[in-house]
């Protein structure tokens, strides 16, 4: 038996395998295993506090209708973050709040990871001068004294760089294939 990965969709692998149909189902469920394994490793392995985590949570896999199993992530920017692209503001789909810009965290709001309301949220009052958005902390808006911070860049589009975490290209054979040993040892040899 042999199984095949089409990566015609970058970021979701679907398998198919040849041979015996008894056996093929049961060969595909755990390739399909050891692939979403591989992908939730490769995800937890970026780091950071929780997007990855996110994404690595999101990832499983399915049978398909024809037979096969579609393994892949459900977050909504996994697969963005795997090709990259533009984004740009107003954003459109789910999840967009209609925003005429984008914010870029700048300074403090970048090392603690802010958006705008929580920026707020942690006693800054924001104004917007250019292409800034500024924060004075409440309660100093008003005093000379009060010092504005840079918090946020605006920007209409930027781009993202890809950022690969799913298995392509020989990770992906490498964890079919050891969802093809892990078969093989469970089922005395076959296929």
């Amino acid at each position: 038996m042999q199984v095949i990965p089409d990566s015609s969709s970058p970021g979701i692998a679907v398998l198919k395998a040849l041979g015996a149909r008894e056996h093929v189902r049961k060969l595909l469920l755990v390739c399909g295993q050891a692939v979403e394994n591989a992908a939730v490793l490769s995800a937890r392995a970026k780091g950071g506090r929780r997007f990855w985590a996110d994404v690595a949570s999101s990832v499983s896999h399915q049978p398909t209708l024809d037979g096969g199993i579609v393994v892949g992530a459900s977050h909504r920017v996994a697969g963005f973050k795997q090709t990259g692209g533009r984004i740009s503001a107003p954003g459109k789909g789910p999840g967009s709040l209609g925003r005429k810009a984008l914010t870029i965290p700048l300074g403090i709001a970048r090392e603690k990871r802010w958006d705008t309301d929580q920026a707020e949220a942690s006693g800054y009052s924001l104004f917007r001068d250019k292409d800034i958005l500024f924060g004075r902390k409440a309660g100093k808006a008003k005093k000379a004294s009060a010092k504005a911070v840079p918090l946020f860049l605006l920007r209409k589009s930027v781009f993202q760089k890809p950022d690969p975490w799913f298995p392509e290209g020989e990770a992906l054979q490498r964890a079919i294939d050891k969802g093809v040993r892990l078969y093989q040892q469970r089922s005395g040899g076959i296929p």
